[in-house]
């Protein structure tokens, strides 16, 4: 691993447009799209004339839209033909031979540090944490009903996100807004949104300033004892006789820090919107608990933060039809995937009691399954019982203030009030 700048994505408008299917694409790859809302319509006509489209990005490999969902589950399943380790982002980067940052390393290294890595994530790691969200929801649900008028990112979505990553990572209050920073800095490669893109500088001084922090924490459990926090538990964890060395222990917290933050504060964010313009469903999850489970589920289905990754060719294959060379690139559309028509009844539909038909929110499973997705679940569904039944009456005031970009579906700020 390096504390060098990573380097910035170029552009995310395709070259070619000369199609209606190219210019679709071209729409749900333009950050600037996503500003006046998000491109559904062009994601319905690709599933349905073009699942398998190709996209020339400037400077980069050529890349191949998927928009169906079972596209997207084979392609997630198959790490031999479709591979993470020349990165899995539209940046082009390949992890250090030692790396354990997850998203872009193959099995069998993969499956190595999984098996470290899970043990910090055990179900009993994660449900001893349920007390303290608990207490931080009823603490932003008090807060926001003093407020009376508020912003649902900053005051819940953020707020929630921001607490509850702290704790996972054992950082103490007054250094939240740190890790805060930095990682907002860090996640911010890409999105090319004004309010959030850092200059090079600025990216590599946060990654710089986020390692000798996590540094620091790991230095004081080793001198004064490990705590109840996952990075103790990945600080113990052992496989074979190998535990994670200090780098590795870095990639881990920065990756937890920057997806803890980016995708439940967006799904939150996202639920809230979507349930004050569905008023009987809010009503729902307001009289009945046992509508929360499903609802969550829904939520995921509906917001899907980050809407996709991409995969490197190991080899020639075939995608219903299309003759795809080794080298290029795939990019899975979760988004479009959590919208298919062939999967999901009423998919354009806002439904909290819609059956779970298995939803690509965490991916489309295999070795790459979001390892947090047990904490988001449980953050998501702790908020939802402690926000709704106390704050029946939560509305939109106006309209949202969505995110400049193509990679995280997301919501910069979104006025709301208490009636």
């Amino acid at each position: 691993m390096s504390n060098q700048t990573p380097p910035l994505v170029k552009s995310l408008i395709p070259e070619n447009q000369d199609s209606a299917a190219d210019r679709d694409a071209a729409a749900v790859l333009n950050p600037d799209t996503f500003v006046q809302g998000t491109p559904y319509d062009a994601l319905r006509r690709l599933r349905a004339t073009a699942p398998v489209h190709p996209v020339q990005l400037p400077g980069l490999p050529r890349a191949w839209l998927l928009t169906r969902h079972a596209d997207v589950r084979m392609v997630s399943r198959d790490t031999a033909t479709f591979s993470s380790k020349m990165g899995n982002t539209l940046v082009v980067a390949e992890a250090g031979p030692n790396s354990a940052m997850l998203p872009g390393i193959d099995p069998p290294r993969h499956v190595h540090f999984r098996k470290l890595i899970n043990q910090g994530f055990t179900a009993r790691n994660v449900l001893r944490l349920e007390p303290r969200m608990r207490a931080v929801a009823r603490d932003i649900v008090a807060d926001i009903v003093d407020k009376g008028e508020f912003d649902a990112v900053a005051d819940i979505s953020a707020e929630m996100s921001l607490q509850v990553i702290a704790d996972v990572l054992g950082v103490p209050p007054e250094d939240r807004m740190d890790v805060f920073r930095w990682s907002n800095a860090i996640g911010s490669l890409g999105i090319e949104d004004p309010d959030y893109a850092p200059t090079p500088e600025a990216l590599g001084k946060a990654a710089a300033e986020m390692f000798s922090y996590c540094n620091e924490l790991v230095d004081h459990r080793r001198k004064h004892g490990l705590t109840d926090d996952i990075l103790s538990a990945l600080l113990a964890a052992e496989v074979d006789g190998d535990k994670l060395n200090r780098d590795q222990l870095n990639e881990f917290f920065l990756l937890l820090a920057i997806a803890g933050n980016e995708t439940t504060r967006n799904t939150l964010s996202h639920g809230v919107l979507a349930l004050s313009e569905h008023p009987d469903q809010q009503a729902l999850l307001a009289r009945d608990a046992e509508a929360v489970k499903p609802a969550v589920e829904e939520l995921l289905r509906w917001a899907t933060p980050v809407m996709h990754f991409r995969r490197t060719l190991t080899r020639d294959v075939e995608i219903r039809g299309q003759r795809i060379p080794a080298g290029d690139w795939v990019l899975m559309h979760y988004l479009s995937a959590n919208r298919d028509e062939e999967v999901f009844d009423r998919a354009d539909q806002f439904d909290i009691a819609r059956p779970d038909a298995g939803h690509a929110a965490f991916g489309g499973g295999g070795v790459h399954f979001c390892l947090g997705a047990q904490l988001a679940r449980l953050e998501l569904r702790v908020m939802l019982e402690e926000l709704y039944p106390n704050v029946p009456g939560l509305t939109v005031t106006g309209p949202p203030d969505r995110l400049r970009s193509s990679f995280f579906h997301g919501i910069k700020r979104l006025p709301c009030g208490v009636n």
